[in-house]
């Protein structure tokens, strides 16, 4: 049963609307768009465990995706996905990886082959990194005044051109393919004694609401990161179907000058931008600059129309976004 469903980081949504707001031209731009690859390959990743996870052997299991947790050392740890069950718990990391990948246990490192070359690209170590998160966990339970429980992990290759080579016995109980993830989890599941229940169903319903409601999204400024002026940023609505920017608003619609499409509600998204990128409220004045509308009333009527909270009053309000 699926208690969290899974989403995508703040980190990935902030690059989405960097993609959509810095200029193609922008000296950044080619940093930017390489680490939104990497995070939406990642995000794609992780969506593949999903299908496989129908398949769980075990129907007891509850399933929290996308948990960013803080350990009782102010350390924040992520889990792509958690099983839970009465008698333990699993951690799934996801790998969305192509080629001839090598997990190198002397120099705990994980390598990808290049094709047609005899070098290696060096991506880190997953088998360290899903190991604190055991460790992390296993903290965060006793904080939270849960029973120490086993804690099984699983690092998942999700891409469908992945390849393992020089593996080991040690590695092919860490690491499996997605295509594989079921027979993977009923083996876990075989071999935690059946007796050895460590929370009733009331507590793991306990344990599931506590460890949403202990999620803590990311948060990442990305024009900060890069160094990215405000006034360098693409403004106003952009064009739903050519992006071409900025559609302008005529009785009630916005309409692209390009490719002459229109929509009611396109304004929704590049204020959706505005949060992410700038910040979580708003003036009348700065909306009204920033989707290059005519007049104040006409901006109020849209603040007014999307119900926001706000303080202040007159001159001086700002909406809460």
């Amino acid at each position: 049963m699926i208690k969290k469903k899974r989403e995508k980081s703040h980190k990935l949504m902030t690059h989405e609307a960097g993609m959509r707001r810095v200029p193609k031209n922008h000296p950044k731009y080619p940093i930017l768009e390489q680490e939104y690859g990497k995070l939406s390959y990642g995000h794609k990743g992780e969506e593949a465990l999903d299908y496989f996870l129908t398949f769980l052997p075990n129907d007891n299991y509850l399933i929290l995706n996308s948990l960013r947790l803080e350990d009782p050392k102010g350390r924040y740890f992520q889990i792509d996905s958690l099983l839970l069950a009465p008698t333990h718990c699993i951690i799934l990391d996801s790998k969305f990886m192509s080629g001839k990948l090598e997990f190198d246990e002397s120099a705990n490192q994980l390598l990808r082959h290049l094709p047609g070359s005899a070098d290696v690209e060096k991506l880190g170590d997953p088998i360290s990194q899903i190991s604190r998160q055991r460790h992390q966990l296993s903290l965060w339970l006793e904080k939270n005044g849960f029973p120490p429980m086993p804690i099984a992990s699983l690092i998942v290759l999700t891409h469908n051109n992945a390849a393992l080579i020089k593996t080991t016995p040690s590695i092919t109980r860490k690491v499996t393919f997605h295509t594989n993830l079921p027979n993977r989890l009923k083996e876990i599941d075989e071999n935690i004694p059946k007796r050895n229940i460590l929370l009733s169903n009331k507590d793991l319903y306990k344990l599931s609401r506590t460890l949403i409601k202990k999620h803590t999204p990311d948060h990442f400024q990305l024009l900060n990161h890069y160094n990215v002026a405000f006034n360098e940023l693409i403004t106003g609505v952009i064009c739903v179907k050519c992006s071409y920017a900025p559609m302008l608003r005529g009785r009630g619609v916005w309409g692209c000058l390009r490719c002459s499409a229109y929509s009611k509600d396109a304004h929704i998204e590049a204020i959706r931008d505005y949060k992410l990128l700038i910040g979580e409220t708003i003036s009348n004045k700065e909306l009204r600059s920033y989707l290059k509308l005519p007049s104040a009333s006409i901006t109020s009527k849209y603040l007014v129309s999307m119900g926001l909270k706000f303080e202040g009053s007159f001159k001086n309000r700002r909406y809460f976004l």
